[in-house]
């Protein structure tokens, strides 16, 4: 038996994965989403109110949902790779919609926290703490001064948004590669 007879018995027509997909568009992907919009509120809530400790909390948090977001995004397209070449289309047409919303979170999520992460640094990049003076100062060795910013007082909270913001820039990548994908292959069944 050939490899491409092979292939396409193992490919099975659209009806058969419809609820699947319509799970994914209607259920799994946007309470991915939402829950993402939670953690995006969130996240701005601490860093307005300076809860360091809870930012870093909830950056992991958002990062846990980025990689099921991911886990799901990948097991979406695996649909692309079962239903037949022919029912592609339509497949496309319950997903996309759901694809697109998607992209548009996560570019979202990542404009407004790059933005709010550039605020912070610049603010507090500079802040002294009102608690030690130019006296106190003046009488400790540098290596007692402690200098109160957030990125130096609390660098977990700085690495959890690096690692956040890396995990939604490889998602939107996992998302632009899927549509390409999708593509080419209406290009081919066309």
């Amino acid at each position: 038996m050939s490899n491409d007879m092979f292939q396409s018995e193992q490919k099975v027509p659209y009806r058969r994965l419809e609820a699947a997909a319509q799970k994914f568009a209607k259920v799994v992907i946007p309470t991915d989403l939402e829950r993402l919009k939670n953690h995006q509120i969130n996240i701005e809530k601490y860093r307005r109110c300076r809860s360091w400790e809870l930012l870093h909390k909830e950056h992991i948090n958002a990062g846990r949902t980025v990689q099921q977001l991911r886990a799901n995004m990948q097991d979406m397209e695996t649909l692309f790779l079962k239903v037949k070449n022919e029912d592609i289309p339509a497949l496309t047409k319950v997903l996309q919609p759901v694809k697109d919303m998607a992209l548009a979170s996560i570019g979202d999520f990542l404009e407004i926290h790059s933005k709010s992460v550039d605020e912070l640094r610049e603010e507090s990049f500079f802040h002294v703490p009102n608690s030690v003076t130019e006296k106190e100062a003046s009488y400790k060795s540098n290596s007692e001064i402690q200098i109160d910013t957030p990125f130096t007082e609390d660098v977990n909270t700085s690495e959890s948004w690096n690692t956040l913001e890396k995990d939604l820039l490889d998602l939107n990548d996992i998302i632009n590669e899927f549509s390409h994908l999708v593509h080419v292959s209406i290009f081919f069944t066309s």
